[in-house]
């Protein structure tokens, strides 16, 4: 039986990028449809291996950036507070994306900074997630004292 050649672009089906020999008729009815290959014709290889070369460099950048975000930690930040460690004002995760870019030069977006129980409210330390490229989330801890 003739087998076709197809870019797989989907990892629950093998490596991304891996080129496999499959039935025709599992290519066309599958495969292709829902975006979980391509034809392996020149073109794709051409277009898919400038992709693949782009996305490595742009996971390198974003490696480089979690290690240097993770080498922070923890983030020391100071706030007043009442008598009762209740902080007059809550951090959300905008201002922690502000505090990244002003104070350590670091700019992320505020989608990024995940507050597993919302925003701080009151004192003390903190673990929050971070996602610099799709699920891939990171801790990171902020330790908040008192100004007074």
């Amino acid at each position: 039986m003739v087998k076709v050649k197809v870019i797989i672009l989907d990892k629950s089906i093998s490596n991304i990028g891996n080129i496999l020999k499959v039935n025709p008729g599992y290519a066309r009815n599958y495969l292709i449809p829902y975006n979980k290959a391509v034809y392996a014709t020149y073109k794709n290889i051409n277009k898919f291996s400038n992709k693949s070369k782009f996305l490595d460099f742009k996971l390198f950048k974003l490696d480089k950036l979690k290690r240097k975000i993770i080498s922070l930690s923890p983030l020391n930040i100071k706030l007043r507070s009442d008598k009762n460690n209740k902080l007059f004002c809550s951090i959300k995760n905008i201002d922690i994306k502000n505090i990244f870019l002003d104070k350590l030069n670091i700019k992320i977006s505020k989608k990024c900074i995940i507050l597993p129980k919302g925003p701080i409210k009151y004192l003390g330390n903190y673990i929050i997630n971070i996602s610099l490229y799709k699920k891939d989330y990171f801790n990171f801890l902020i330790k908040i004292k008192s100004l007074n």
